[in-house]
């Protein structure tokens, strides 16, 4: 792991965008494969409240995974969110939400527990104490706010050594998402384009000097998870066409 002090959560579609950079047939199926286990998990661990759709899901994912056209297997992917309802959309989207926070807790410890700053000890030890307390907590929002907000306990000292790491990093992860918003944005009948006009604009916003750290890292994650379901289903499949 990049030595970071903000490890934002990523979006499914960051995750696709990611994956689908280098070979994209391979890649798309090694996502398939991967959003198969959760949503096999999700399904070992359901009530019976959405039994059926997670069945239903599966069976999508397992016949993309068997397809050899890539394009094919990309539209099956792609047209997921017009099979199912807003509410089993909301959960899927929840749930992977819930996974990612839990990954970048874990990386943020991984990360803290790579810093060799001897000055920074007693800073290193609370951090890595908080982090492990928000591992047993079982509310999102209250889990999120937590790692969102772990800057506020910082010493000065302790957030400027963490800077010198963390900004650039930031910054330009904000930098892609403008560049990003910018190329569907060219697109005069877009679709989402007020929403996507806000997100620009506040990443933009977040990009200025005086934005501190956390609240650069909040907008990072808020033009990464926008609370629309659908605007996520379809900045994921844009990230797909672009890449």
């Amino acid at each position: 792991m990049s030595r970071l002090f903000a490890i934002c959560l990523l979006s499914l579609a960051l995750v696709v965008q990611c994956v689908l950079s280098e070979e994209p047939a391979e890649a798309l199926n090694n996502h398939i494969r991967g959003q198969l286990q959760q949503y096999e998990k999700y399904l070992t661990n359901d009530d019976g409240s959405h039994k059926e759709d997670l069945q239903k899901l599966i069976k999508i994912y397992e016949s993309a995974l068997k397809t050899e056209d890539f394009t094919e297997k990309q539209a099956l992917v792609n047209g997921v969110p017009q099979q199912f309802s807003k509410e089993f959309g909301t959960f899927v989207q929840s749930k992977l939400q819930e996974d990612q926070l839990n990954e970048d807790i874990l990386a943020a410890i991984s990360f803290y527990k790579s810093l060799e700053k001897a000055e920074f000890k007693a800073d290193i030890e609370k951090t890595l104490a908080e982090l492990e307390g928000l591992q047993k907590l079982t509310e999102f929002e209250a889990k999120k706010n937590g790692f969102l907000n772990l800057e506020k306990a910082f010493s000065p000292e302790f957030v400027h050594f963490l800077k010198k790491d963390s900004l650039p990093k930031i910054n330009s992860d904000l930098q892609s998402g403008v560049e990003f918003f910018e190329k569907l944005l060219a697109d005069p009948e877009v679709k989402f384009a007020t929403e996507i006009k806000a997100l620009k604009a506040q990443a933009v916003a977040a990009i200025a000097d005086e934005i501190s750290i956390d609240d650069k890292q909040k907008a990072l994650f808020e033009i990464r998870n926008p609370a629309n379901a659908e605007l996520t289903e379809f900045l994921k499949k844009k990230f797909t066409e672009l890449n």
